[in-house]
């Protein structure tokens, strides 16, 4: 997987110039065309809720009395509002840091709103009582703006300007969002003093992609015209993660007549600052509270994994998420178990901590949540740090561990958080760590039934570990039997349900168990002296999930998973076999995709099938999406065939 997102994500190579279309589409400030105003629909995307218009970004390192060289920042970007639902695409966000003696200040904002107002366009100010300040941590601060008068068919436009002294963090730009762009531009403009190493990701074509050198400076230009919107599709559900993006990392400085100083500006110096900084170092400290607390929990343990299981339960019990991200704690730990509310942040901060008072060795992850996009390990970005979990050793081995989900045991991670790598930070050896579940999501199910005159008689007991067992106990807790069974009613579709019964709801570390009783007559025809019998139909892979000629972006299965079905029926009296699948195993890029259909007959009396799926590698690049897509292609044709009894 590493080496496939290497290939994907980080190399020039998968930049292409597109020299045929090379008109610059951007808008001046000020002068937003009335047609983009009165447009009702974008005609290249004709479901979008909104489209940048123009997005053109410009960096340069100029020196300046008597501060020196700073980077100096100008963006300008227009954005069409659609429709209602697009309206939160109206609200602007710029994130700015004072680290270590440097800083961001972001100055000069200004823009306008647009709209028709019975033929006319009305053009009305974006002014000061607009624009907030919030302090995220005493490093990390966001401007935000939100614009007046904003419905369907506005169109905003915003301008601001950044000075900064960040050399070691300078800004990506992004030529895609999770909305349709017309035009992105960026030009990237410094004094030879400076060496950059640059990063290219994604696969949308450049309509201008140039390098200029003279006078002693080097100056990038790239412009990605009419960017699709980076929206999910079936198996990637991180879209921004393969964003059409450039980025810079400082690598070298020689000023005139002096030697070569080669910045290592990176993530080790990032866990200095981090352990350094009181909002992040000083709460993991151990403290009597916590002492206190974790003797008590932890004192019948009789393993490292029971330890951490028990601390891992305590706190998603005791202390709920209130829905906040980020990687620094608002306020003192004791405080947070105590009111039994926290951040993200605070709730996996309590967990480290405890599982330190324990006897383990734990450290905080620093990492971004899959909306965000990936982590890139030449570049350190603060902006990108929402997440914190845990690494902790338990016998002999890593593993990474969260605590603000109630209902998943210890092994799995929150979905949006399994993000490639994670940052561990530990002192004089932080390092790179998997975000990825220790433990299988898994599901068995023994399944009995009876061909009925009328149809077909199932009795199911199913076996759930992982996701779906801790979302299902949390509906049941939350909702009740009666309504988890209207719900489950509602799943069967053409089933009809007589009968359901849970087991395990309350034990947050066994799997669900649902046994439960359907009838039907979906996958069953009787025609004169033979029944046909399909008992997979519209059951799991009965379906090929990949329905698109080509793809572009990878496939993510996410999580590794285990699936089994055994599945055994009674032959009619009167009937016996006249036809039977054959059994199939069927492997994928050396067992990264497992399965198999094994069938069997018990003479005239009984019929057994076992089905075995499993995902042991959860990433594969678009290259192989046509070998993917023909092996779930066999899948779903050998679970449609039939098994057919004759009458005797």
């Amino acid at each position: 997987m590493k080496a496939f997102l290497s290939m994907c994500l980080f190399f020039g190579a998968l930049i292409c110039l597109d020299t045929s279309s090379f008109a610059n589409d951007a808008i001046k400030f000020g002068n937003v065309p009335d047609d983009f105003v009165r447009n009702k629909v974008y005609e290249l995307d004709l479901g979008a809720n909104a489209v940048v218009l123009s997005h053109v970004g410009i960096a340069k390192i100029i020196y300046q009395n008597p501060v020196g060289f700073q980077i100096n920042y100008l963006i300008h970007k227009v954005i069409k509002i659609i429709s209602k639902d697009g309206v939160s695409h109206s609200d602007f966000q710029v994130p700015y840091y004072n680290i270590s003696g440097r800083t961001d200040i972001v100055r000069s904002i200004k823009g306008f709103v647009y709209n028709d107002e019975n033929g006319e366009i009305v053009r009305e100010k974006i002014e000061k009582i607009h624009v907030f300040d919030e302090a995220i941590t005493k490093t990390y601060k966001m401007k935000k703006v939100s614009p007046p008068n904003v419905k369907e068919g506005t169109v905003i436009e915003i301008y601001y300007e950044i000075s900064s002294d960040l050399f070691g963090l300078i800004r990506e730009w992004e030529f895609q969002s999770s909305i349709p762009t017309k035009w992105s531009e960026f030009t990237f403009d410094y004094p030879d003093y400076y060496s950059f190493n640059q990063t290219n990701q994604g696969f949308e074509s450049y309509s201008i992609m140039e390098r200029k050198t003279g006078n002693g400076r080097t100056s990038f230009h790239w412009a990605v015209k009419d960017a699709p919107a980076m929206r999910p599709e079936p198996f990637i559900d991180n879209p921004m993660s393969y964003v059409t993006k450039v980025e810079f990392q400082l690598e070298a400085l020689q000023f005139p007549n002096q030697q070569r100083q080669t910045i290592s500006g990176n993530w080790d110096k990032l866990s200095q600052e981090l352990l350094n900084d009181e909002d992040f170092g000083k709460h993991l400290s151990k403290s009597k509270f916590s002492g206190d607390i974790v003797a008590g929990l932890v004192k019948d343990a009789k393993s490292d994994v029971e330890k951490a299981t028990l601390i891992v339960n305590h706190l998603s019990a005791n202390v709920k998420w209130d829905g906040k991200r980020g990687i620094y704690p608002s306020k003192s730990l004791d405080k947070v178990y105590k009111e039994g509310k926290g951040s993200y942040a605070e709730i996996n901060f309590l967990l480290t901590v405890f599982l330190r008072e324990a006897g383990l060795e734990a450290h905080p992850i620093v990492s971004s949540t899959r909306d965000l996009g990936f982590l890139n390990p030449s570049n350190p970005v603060m902006y990108k740090l929402n997440c914190i979990t845990s690494l902790v050793k338990l016998d002999d081995k890593e593993i990474v561990v969260d605590a603000s989900i109630p209902d998943l045991p210890l092994g799995f991670l929150p979905i949006n958080t399994i993000n490639l790598r994670g940052w561990a930070v530990i002192p004089n050896g932080s390092k790179w760590v998997d975000m990825a579940n220790s433990s299988f999501n898994s599901e068995t199910a023994i399944i009995t039934s009876k061909i009925l005159e009328e149809g077909v008689l199932v009795n199911v007991i199913r076996n759930n570990q992982g996701y779906r067992s801790a979302a299902s106990k949390s509906k049941v807790v939350s909702d009740g039997l009666e309504k988890y069974k209207q719900e489950f009613q509602v799943e069967l579709k053409n089933w009809e349900l007589l009968s359901l019964n849970l087991e395990n709801v309350e034990s947050k570390e066994s799997p669900i168990i649902e046994k439960f009783e359907i009838k039907g007559n979906e996958g069953i025809i009787f025609s004169g002296d033979f029944i046909y019998f399909n008992p997979f139909e519209n059951m799991f892979l009965s379906e090929n999930p990949f329905k698109l000629d080509s793809r572009v972006f990878p496939i993510d299965f996410i999580f590794p998973q285990k699936r089994q079905i055994v599945y055994s029926f009674e032959i009619p009296k009167g009937y016996v076999i006249d036809e039977m699948p054959k059994s199939m195993i069927n492997n994928f890029n050396d067992k990264d995709l497992v399965y198999s259909y094994r069938i069997a007959s018990q003479g005239n009396e009984k019929v057994n099938v076992m089905i075995n799926y499993q995902v042991n590698e959860t990433m594969f690049h678009h290259s192989q999406y046509k070998d993917l897509r023909e092996f779930f292609d066999l899948i779903s044709q050998k679970q449609k065939e039939n098994i057919v009894l004759k009458k005797i």
